[in-house]
């Protein structure tokens, strides 16, 4: 007696889609570089990279079953920040005890960069012993970041009806027999 999937337990329908997704994942995996999605994900940059086009959409027999597109990053400006930097540790000691700091100095000289960085943004002062340093961080163009692949299961369960075993084609088509 041959038992119909939507009449199995939970747990044995499970089992056999679980036993489908372990099969098929590698296929689909974003990690795996010799899978199916690498190739094609290879492929959908190459055509970024050649034309512009940041989607397209994925057909099966002549029907559009979802989208396979780029994701662009933001980039950035070129950025430049000053900060100071200690060059002279025993001027920057006369100062910072010339400035009625000696509590502190201990301390300070624990944390000489941030003190002086603070006395520049807060005061605009330069303590003696310490220099500005700009530091500047280069534009960075767009980039590819990856591709997003979105399909419509019933879409493409539609479009190849007819084409697998009603057994795979059910399983696609959300859990409905077929004959």
């Amino acid at each position: 007696m041959t038992i119909r999937f939507s009449e199995m337990p939970p747990s044995e329908q499970l089992a056999v889609k679980q036993a489908l997704f372990s099969r098929l994942g590698d296929d689909v995996s974003t990690k795996n570089p010799d899978s199916l999605r690498h190739a094609a994900d290879v492929d959908m940059i190459a055509t970024y990279n050649s034309t512009g086009y940041k989607s397209r959409d994925v057909m099966v027999n002549g029907q559009k079953v979802g989208t396979h597109s780029v994701r662009i990053g933001k980039g950035r400006e070129a950025q430049t920040r000053k900060r100071l930097v200690v060059k002279d540790p025993y001027a920057f000691d006369a100062y910072v005890k010339e400035q009625a700091m000696d509590e502190a100095l201990e301390y300070i000289h624990l944390m000489m960069d941030n003190f002086a960085a603070f006395m520049l943004e807060t005061y605009g002062v330069v303590p003696d012993g310490c220099s500005v340093v700009e530091d500047t961080t280069p534009a960075q163009p767009p980039t590819v970041q990856g591709t997003t692949l979105r399909i419509d299961p019933d879409k493409v369960a539609d479009a190849i009806s007819g084409y697998l075993p009603t057994g795979v084609a059910m399983l696609l088509g959300g859990g409905a027999d077929g004959d």
